[in-house]
C-alpha cells in the first residue's frame, strides 16, 4: 500500500469516525463524555510524522480528495430530514439506533490509537514483533496431566501438543498402561482414542522411534477384546501399524509389537483382515519373521499375527501367496521345543488350508503334515499342540497321497 493510500484511508476512517461521534454525543452526551475521558491522551505532534501535502488523485469512484474537508457527506435518508443538524464538516447527521451506535462506539474507541499507528506507518516504522515463546516441558506437562486427571487429562495434553513429538510420545507411553485395563479401554475408545493414537503415528513415526513404539503398544491395547475399538482402528490403524514396522525394520521389539498389534486389530474383524491381507500385512509379518530367525519370541507373534490373519476364506488365501505357508513350517522346524511356536503355528497351517481345497493340498505338498506330527510326538503333554497339530492332520487328510505298501 502507497503512503498516499494509506493517508486516504486515514481520512476516510477518521471522517467515519467523526460521524458516530457527533451522533453518539447528541444522542447519549452522558455516557459520550464519559467514555471519552477514558480514552488514552491523543499523540502530540512531536510524535507525529511531517504533513504530507495533500494529493488531488481520483479515488476508484472518480471523486478528486484534497483534503479531509472534500469528502462527500453522506446522502440523508428520508427519515432523517426533521433532524437535521447544521455542523461544519459533515452533514446531516445519520440517525442510528441504540445498539447500532454501541457497536459504532466501540469501534470508535480505538481512533485516536490507530491515528498513532499509521502515522508511524508513515514514518516507516515497523511495529511487528517476533515474540520468542518458552518451551514446552513435555514430561512435566505430560505427568502434571496425568497426575491431576489420569488418562483424560493425558489425551486433552497430546491435543493441546499436537506439534511436541515429547508430548506425544511421553502420553501414548503413559496410555500403553491405562489401555491394558479391560474398562479404561473402552472408555478411552470412546474418547477418541484411537485416531488420537494413529494421528500422533502418521504425524511422528518417520522421525521418532519413541512415538512408533508406543504407539503400537497403545493400538494393541486398545483393540484386545473391544471390536468397537478394532472397527475404528480399521484401515487407519492399520497403515499406521505397517508404516512403523517399515521405518524401523531393525527394531526387534518394535516389530514384535507390530505384530501383537496386526493381531488384535484383526481378531474377530474380518473386514479388518482382509484389509491388512490386501494391504501388505503378511508381508510385514513375514519380513520381521525373516530379519530376526533366531528370535523366538518374535516368531511366536509372527505366527499368532498370521493365524489371525487366515482366519478368513479370502486373507487366507493372500497370506498363503504371500509365502506363509513355509514361514510358519520353518518356524516349527527350527523351534522344536517352543510349544508356543508349535501351537501358533500349526493353528496358522490350519487356517490357510480351510480357505480352499487348493490351499490344503498347498499345505500338505510343502511338508505341513510331517511338521504337525512331529509336533504331537513332541508335546504329548500340551493339549494346546496336540488339539491343533491333529486338527490340522485330519482336516488335510483327504489330500494326502496314500502309499500302497
Amino acid at each position: 500500500m502507497s503512503q498516499d493510500d494509506i493517508i486516504l484511508s486515514l481520512r476516510r476512517s477518521l471522517a467515519h469516525q467523526m460521524q458516530i461521534s457527533t451522533a453518539l454525543s447528541k444522542k447519549h452526551p452522558d455516557i459520550f463524555a464519559s467514555i471519552v475521558a477514558s480514552l488514552p491522551p491523543p499523540p502530540s505532534d512531536d510524535n507525529l510524522p511531517n504533513a504530507i501535502p495533500p494529493s488531488n488523485t481520483a479515488d476508484a469512484s472518480g471523486l478528486a480528495i484534497s483534503n479531509m474537508g472534500d469528502l462527500p457527506p453522506p446522502s440523508p435518508r428520508p427519515e432523517d430530514k426533521d433532524d437535521e443538524t447544521s455542523n461544519s464538516d459533515f452533514t446531516p447527521i445519520p440517525q442510528v439506533t441504540e445498539e447500532e451506535a454501541g457497536t459504532m462506539f466501540a469501534d470508535s474507541r480505538n481512533m485516536e490509537r490507530d491515528r498513532f499507528f499509521k502515522a508511524r506507518i508513515a514514518h516507516g516504522i515497523d511495529d511487528d514483533k517476533n515474540f520468542d515463546t518458552p518451551p514446552v516441558n513435555c514430561k512435566a506437562e505430560v505427568d502434571k496431566a496425568d497426575k491431576e486427571g489420569g488418562y483424560v487429562a493425558v489425551m486433552n495434553a497430546m491435543r493441546m501438543y499436537p506439534e511436541e513429538e515429547g508430548v506425544q510420545r511421553r502420553g501414548l507411553k503413559l496410555l500403553v498402561g491405562y489401555a491394558a485395563d479391560d474398562e479404561h479401554r473402552v472408555t478411552m475408545g470412546s474418547l477418541g482414542c484411537v485416531d488420537l493414537t494413529v494421528t500422533a503415528m502418521t504425524t511422528y513415526t518417520p522421525s521418532s522411534e519413541g512415538v512408533a513404539h508406543f504407539g503400537l503398544k497403545t493400538l494393541s491395547n486398545l483393540s484386545f477384546g473391544c471390536e468397537d475399538n478394532r472397527a475404528v482402528a480399521g484401515v487407519k490403524g492399520s497403515d499406521a501399524i505397517l508404516r512403523a514396522m517399515a521405518q524401523y525394520p531393525d527394531n526387534a521389539g518394535l516389530q514384535g509389537d507390530g505384530c501383537g498389534a496386526l493381531t488384535n486389530i484383526s481378531h474377530g474383524n474380518d473386514a479388518n483382515k482382509r484389509s491388512i491381507a490386501q494391504r501388505g500385512g503378511v508381508e510385514s509379518v513375514l519380513n520381521a519373521m525373516e530379519k530376526f530367525l533366531d528370535d523366538p519370541k518374535i516368531q511366536k507373534q509372527a505366527c499368532w499375527s498370521l493365524l489371525t490373519i487366515a482366519a478368513d476364506t479370502v486373507a487366507a488365501q493372500r497370506t498363503a501367496a504371500d509365502g506363509a505357508v513355509g514361514a510358519l513350517i520353518a518356524a516349527m522346524v527350527n523351534f522344536p521345543e517352543s510349544a508356543a511356536i508349535q501351537h501358533y503355528a500349526s493353528w496358522g497351517l490350519l487356517n490357510i488350508s480351510m480357505g480352499s481345497p487348493a490351499l490344503a493340498k498347498f499345505v500338505v505338498d510343502n511338508g505341513g503334515v510331517s511338521v504337525a506330527q512331529t509336533a504331537v510326538n513332541a508335546h504329548q503333554g500340551n493339549s494346546d499342540v496336540v488339539q491343533k497339530a491333529t486338527e490340522l492332520i485330519k482336516h488335510v487328510d483327504p489330500y494326502i497321497t496314500k502309499i500302497d505298501l
